[in-house]
């Protein structure tokens, strides 16, 4: 995975990678610096049919035909219809209202840039780019560092070691030693992600046909 930090491009390490290279004992990760409460958190294990169910009723919503610069208005109304079912399953999910409506704004931002990217295509008469592309600048752009620094030692060296976050959640650890590594350990991240990420690539393929 590669995100790009305060504008210096990163490749992050696998962490299992990480602790062997250097001889880390197998609690260093992130959550020895940042534990996450999973309080009345909401859990996707056992929701499988019903994100399913979700993803089935947004597609087949979705225009069969139309123009690149009508997507720009008909993403309102397919985040609304998302919004609508993803309340419907939440008994099955327990998001909170803020994780919903987080979720929410995360997906109608993907699906903007993407019907933005249609219509430049359109009128530029240039190819379109490739979801994930778009999706990958989208994504790091919410990439933050929090700021609290915690010590550590790593190969005999003083090192600090802060937590790396992006729309998914906390995603692995930017270590300042004799050198900076950027390690990804996702324990702790959304585990929607992957279900999103491909039911977003879904609809915006489904966008790009309707609109050829």
């Amino acid at each position: 995975m590669r995100l790009t930090i305060d504008g210096i491009p990163y490749t992050f390490i696998p962490i299992k990678e990480f602790r062997a290279a250097h001889n880390l004992p197998s609690a260093f990760g992130i959550n020895l610096f940042e534990d996450k409460d999973y309080t009345d958190l909401g859990r996707i294990d056992s929701a499988g049919s019903h994100l399913n169910s979700l993803r089935d009723n947004i597609m087949e919503s979705l225009p069969q035909r139309l123009p690149p610069m009508q997507w720009l208005s008909e993403v309102t109304t397919v985040t609304r219809q998302f919004q609508k079912y993803l309340y419907y399953i939440n008994d099955h999910v327990g998001l909170r209202d803020v994780e919903v409506e987080f979720a929410v704004a995360g997906f109608s931002d993907v699906l903007q840039v993407y019907a933005y990217a249609l219509a430049r295509a359109e009128a530029a008469h240039s190819p379109l780019p490739e979801f994930r592309e778009l999706y990958e600048e989208w994504l790091f752009g919410t990439t933050k560092v929090f700021k609290e620094r915690h010590a550590y030692m790593i190969d005999d060296q003083p090192c600090t070691v802060r937590v790396v976050a992006h729309a998914y959640g906390r995603i692995g650890l930017l270590i300042h030693a004799a050198q900076t590594y950027a390690v990804y350990d996702p324990v702790l991240a959304c585990p929607a992600e992957g279900f999103m990420t491909s039911f977003l690539a879904e609809i915006t393929n489904h966008m790009r046909l309707a609109s050829q």
